[in-house]
């Protein structure tokens, strides 16, 4: 009898141990991105000023801004703060496929749009907080409601990196210049 009460102890003790070392690992995954040192956002902030569209490098064997960056892609972002308001995210849709992924601060993706959302030849979304987001909607008219795509962005900070697909590496020129259409102007304020 002893000795089943010790396997059972035993296995109770494995367990335990299971079940704390994986709550330390699901802990540590989840704070990762809060305490990292090179976020994204760290890493492109010297690039460029708040509301300025710049082009990342192409990427290649030696270089790469971004993790899994593509070379036949070619990138662009702009970073914003909200604390003055909303703004608005223009991107033309060109030939190539393109995307427009909104970042916060600690690098996570809230919201993605590809150029099969662009009306009239442009992709365009206006970005601002929660509360901004509703103070534009309450400013609406129910007559002629905004046609605005309204993001509400989880963080002040972040930033909008533009990809955009280039089919052959002599196209890749144009995608770059494609990419660096991408504008983030401020709105004015609800």
């Amino acid at each position: 009898m002893t000795e089943r009460i010790q396997r059972d102890e035993a296995l109770a003790y494995f367990a335990a141990g299971l079940i704390l070392a994986a709550l330390v690992h699901f802990i540590v995954v989840l704070l990762a991105p809060y305490v990292a040192s090179r976020s994204a956002f760290d890493r492109i902030a010297p690039l460029g000023a708040l509301n300025e569209t710049v082009s990342l490098p192409r990427a290649g064997p030696a270089e790469r801004m971004s993790a899994y960056a593509d070379p036949a892609v070619a990138m662009a972002f702009c970073r914003y703060d909200l604390a003055s308001g909303p703004i608005r995210v223009r991107a033309p849709a060109g030939r190539a496929f393109s995307s427009i992924s909104f970042h916060a601060r600690r690098d996570v993706v809230f919201y993605a749009l590809t150029d099969k959302a662009a009306t009239r030849g442009v992709v365009e979304a206006v970005l601002g907080t929660p509360q901004q987001v509703r103070a534009l909607a309450a400013k609406d008219d129910e007559d002629s409601p905004s046609r605005d795509l309204r993001v509400a962005a989880p963080a002040r900070e972040g930033y909008v990196v533009i990809r955009v697909f280039s089919e052959f590496p002599s196209l890749y020129p144009e995608a770059e210049a494609e990419a660096k259409r991408l504008t983030c102007s401020p709105e004015p304020s609800p």
